[in-house]
């Protein structure tokens, strides 16, 4: 096939698909030039020509390249961790990036001390639905539609260029390597210092303070936990007083990334902050501990490294969901409050480019449940508009718009669990990857 410009050709006549899109009960709000944006997005939107992840003639994402030449990192949201559809399109556009970017590291949102159990079985012969439970979050590794990114990275390890995986959750993902395999995993780590430097008391007080630091739990028993709070820091202090020493034993990644999962840890704690109804007092939440391990990344072991994040739509947005919400959490002396993606933004600037993903009409559902139907698309809202230009897939580049631009305003969206918001959306995506039609993710068994 050969390459796609920047515009969209279609073959359809403009007028046909207007007449689809005045079809819908309710016309656009007065002032609005529906035909104007329906010929704009015509003639400036990318139309990817598949989501199937196997479909590795890249020929309709290339003008993605000029888009994100000088980008370092990229962050694919999901509009609900119930979006098959979604799932499968982040696959495909991870194996362009991989292939034709040379983006080389893929973070996901999951335990930052859980990603090395399921990368040694990516390594083993072990299935990738299998694999996946070692660190995903259920609703992903249980979804067949997360398996072709699993494969992928796998068949990377055989290749002279892998795609590395690694997690930025402050949470440790899975109750086996809580109660498990992360505390083993720093009792041998301390243990070829001194086997002594640990007392069996200590070690219980740090296997239960992992276990411990579960959000569910917390919403479901709202209250203060007592926990031997300083044993993560004496551990940390242990590793920044005796890193000479250690070097003997370890190398200096291993070093770090143990520190950092120390450090994680006791992130989750204040996060939590005795009830995790609300963030604390200063605003710090999970969001805030995932954007500090995801820059720990990017400033350490992934450092001159180009990076994919997978992630939610609301923890990739790069600011709070309004400036008068950021105002009053400055006000309300909360300024560590907002989504992890604020942070992100704060640090890297233009080097990050942020795509938000949004459907139009179909089924979502976290995987197992009971699928429902999206809501219905307002008449004024941007989905319908996008709907309007007549393709299954498109991505509409944001960043680059001219200040006048009529994107750059306020127009109802669901990007957010679906949950119908009137935002500008421009403040807080770089870019929107839209799937007219959702499916949600089907059951993969292990």
């Amino acid at each position: 096939m050969a390459v796609q410009t920047r515009g969209i050709r279609c073959a359809t006549a403009l007028s046909v698909l207007l007449g689809a899109f005045w079809a819908i009960p309710a016309v656009a709000a007065p002032g609005r030039d529906v035909e104007g944006a329906v010929r704009w997005l015509h003639e400036n939107a990318v139309a990817p020509r598949s989501i199937e992840p196997g479909d590795e003639d890249f020929s309709d994402l290339l003008p993605l390249v000029p888009i994100l030449g000088n980008v370092r990192v990229v962050q694919i949201g999901e509009a609900s961790h119930g979006d098959g559809a979604t799932f499968l399109a982040k696959a495909r556009l991870i194996r362009f990036l991989h292939q034709k970017m040379g983006f080389d590291a893929l973070a996901w949102e999951v335990g930052i001390a859980d990603v090395p159990f399921l990368d040694a079985a990516l390594q083993a012969d072990v299935p990738s639905s299998v694999a996946a439970g070692e660190a995903l979050y259920q609703i992903w590794a249980r979804s067949r539609e997360v398996m072709p990114t699993l494969d992928y990275v796998r068949a990377t390890r055989r290749t002279p260029h892998p795609l590395e995986i690694v997690g930025f959750d402050s949470r440790i993902s899975i109750a086996r390597n809580r109660s498990e395999r992360w505390p083993a995993a720093v009792f041998e780590f301390f243990d070829r210092l001194d086997p002594k430097l640990l007392s069996p008391q200590e070690r219980a007080d740090l296997t239960a303070m992992a276990v411990g630091l579960v959000p569910a739990d917390y919403f479901q028993t709202p209250g203060p936990r007592a926990y031997n709070r300083e044993l993560p820091r004496r551990l940390v202090a242990t590793i920044d007083q005796r890193r000479s020493e250690l070097l003997t034993f370890w190398s200096a990644r291993r070093i770090d990334y143990l520190r950092q999962t120390l450090q994680s840890l006791q992130a989750m704690d204040r996060a939590l902050a005795g009830n995790a109804m609300e963030p604390g007092p200063d605003g710090y939440s999970r969001d805030t501990a995932m954007a500090e391990n995801l820059l720990w990344w990017l400033n350490g072991p992934l450092k001159d490294r180009k990076v994919i994040v997978w992630a939610h739509n609301y923890h990739v947005m790069k600011d709070f969901l309004t400036p008068a919400a950021k105002e009053q959490a400055a006000a309300s002396g909360r300024p560590l409050g907002g989504p992890m993606g604020r942070f992100l933004d704060a640090a890297l600037g233009r080097e990050m480019f942020t795509i938000g993903c949004l459907s139009y009409h179909g089924k979502s559902g976290w995987v197992g449940q009971e699928p429902r139907d999206l809501p219905p698309a307002g008449f004024d809202s941007l989905q319908t508009l996008l709907h309007a230009a007549g393709r299954p897939y498109l991505f509409v580049d944001v960043r680059h718009l001219p200040a006048d631009h009529w994107l750059r305003g306020e127009r109802t969206a669901t990007f957010n669990e679906y949950e119908p918001m009137a935002l500008d959306w421009t403040r807080l995506y770089d870019g929107v990857l839209f799937l007219d039609e959702q499916r949600p993710p089907t059951l993969v068994e292990p």
